[in-house]
């Protein structure tokens, strides 16, 4: 090596932050650099001709001497505790030893404390975890085992570091080696989900594997056990189809029974007006009013049956709609005559406002007129006096009809207005104590259900104690 040279190899070696000596074959020091005169606190005038073992504290000098024979001195990176008598608190240093040409060692010390540090943290994680983990070099040897790893391999971490890992991992399936063995060799992680390895130790349950490499050019390993996570999805999925089989049972159920009520009381609301009418003669006046309250009792039962027909054919997904151009105004006035029946006989003031220029617009007619019909008769039933308004406008540039009925009735509590359109669901108030006039519960959920199967929906606002405002959005 020339004088130049060897000048600059020794300003570069001084300016290391990093301790850094040489020893001759006998471990003598032939060459102490800057920083380790600091790492340690001996002079190099003190250090040269020393055996390297006397110049480092007592364990970890031990340590040292012991792993570079186990290592030849080949180039082995090794990390050690050593303690300063000068401190009170350990320093761990990395040590990177390498021979040299004459039989001698190059030893580069790196203060690995805050790393240290930082591995002990992460394996009280690894040790928390209920999860089986392992760590493996480059040459499949053990480096790490938690203790959830200990119990699932039947093994003991103090026997299985530098163990070769294939013995103690299952042999089938053939995708836990390959995934492992493609992530020593590609580089990139893998994830395998519900593996059921075969063999006794596992006792027949499954687990998601994942391996990652690691940067010393290793693998690690980590298995979940997922047994009691499929066994509740199973349970679950099962529990699912059978509520949903109820449902199904549930709804037919209704639609059947429906029908079979539906032909009596028709027979029945036509008898009793027949009777109310004098069609048979002359009735006294006490079966007159019986007969009219049999009438509005068996309309009413009626309508509850319809309701509960037409909710039961939503549910199930099979109401036909017929789509059809729609002109508001003249749609409205087939529609409103009865309601205007109802709204007067409350003394009430039903006010409808449809602009002249509304465009018609395409949608099923029978289904609209239901939401109508459901809307206003709901707004009728609970106002006892004041004002029952439709208004119609063309919104979002044109791509939506709204709808608005609106009343002075009693309002709505914020809190209650997406509870309302739940089927059977209806909130307090004095018109809604009899049972003959307060409804069945279900016009609100019909009309929602109805609104968005054509595209739409029903949304509710307005002050509490004052009225309700509710605003059909369909698509135009």
């Amino acid at each position: 090596m020339s004088q130049s040279l060897e000048r600059s190899a020794h300003a570069a070696l001084e300016a290391l932050a990093e301790g850094f000596c040489m020893a001759d074959a006998d471990h003598r020091v032939t060459y102490w650099n800057a920083a380790a005169e600091r790492l340690f606190g001996v002079p190099r005038r003190d250090a040269l001709g020393r055996e390297v073992w006397d110049l480092l504290p007592a364990e970890g000098a031990s340590e040292l001497r012991e792993r570079l024979a186990r290592a030849d001195g080949a180039g082995a990176m090794l990390h050690l505790t050593l303690l300063s008598d000068r401190e009170l608190f350990a320093r761990h240093l990395a040590v990177h030893a390498s021979p040299l040409e004459s039989g001698g060692l190059a030893l580069h010390f790196r203060d690995a404390t805050a790393e240290q540090r930082l591995a002990a943290q992460y394996e009280q994680l690894l040790e928390s975890i209920r999860d089986g983990f392992i760590a493996v070099d480059r040459d499949w040897r053990i480096t790490y085992v938690n203790r959830a790893a200990e119990t699932l391999l039947s093994v003991r971490r103090s026997r299985a570091a530098g163990v070769d890992v294939w013995p103690l991992l299952p042999k089938e399936p053939r995708a836990v080696v390959n995934a492992i063995r493609w992530t020593m060799r590609e580089r990139g992680p893998r994830h395998l989900e519900a593996i059921h390895p075969r063999g006794k130790l596992y006792r027949g349950r499954r687990f998601d594997v994942w391996t990652h490499p690691l940067p010393d050019g290793g693998v690690s390993i980590l298995f979940e056990d997922v047994t009691d996570r499929l066994a509740k999805e199973v349970e679950l999925a099962r529990l699912a189809a059978e509520a949903e089989e109820a449902s199904r049972a549930k709804s037919r159920f209704f639609a059947a029974v429906s029908h079979e009520l539906r032909t009596p009381l028709n027979a029945i609301v036509g008898y009793t007006h027949l009777l109310a009418t004098n069609t048979y003669g002359n009735v006294p006046a006490g079966a007159m009013r019986a007969s009219e309250r049999a009438g509005v009792c068996a309309e009413h039962l009626s309508r509850l049956v319809d309701d509960v027909l037409l909710l039961t054919t939503v549910e199930i997904d099979k109401l036909p709609v017929f789509a059809a151009t729609v002109s508001l105004a003249p749609f409205l006035d087939s529609v409103l005559p009865h309601l205007r029946q109802q709204a007067e006989a409350k003394r009430l003031d039903l006010q409808v406002d449809v602009p002249g220029g509304l465009p018609p617009i395409d949608t099923d007619p029978e289904r609209l007129r239901q939401i109508v019909t459901a809307l206003l008769s709901n707004a009728i039933k609970f106002t006892t006096r004041g004002v029952v308004s439709l208004r119609a406008r063309m919104a979002g540039e044109g791509r939506w009809l709204e709808i608005s009925i609106r009343d002075t009735g009693p309002g709505i509590d914020p809190e209650d207005r997406e509870r309302i359109f739940g089927p059977f669901e209806q909130v307090g108030g004095e018109a809604r104590t009899d049972s003959a006039t307060r409804g069945t519960g279900l016009g609100l959920t019909i009309a929602r259900q109805l609104a968005r199967k054509l595209g739409g929906d029903i949304t509710v606002s307005g002050t509490f104690g004052e009225g309700a405002e509710f605003v059909v959005r369909l698509p135009a």
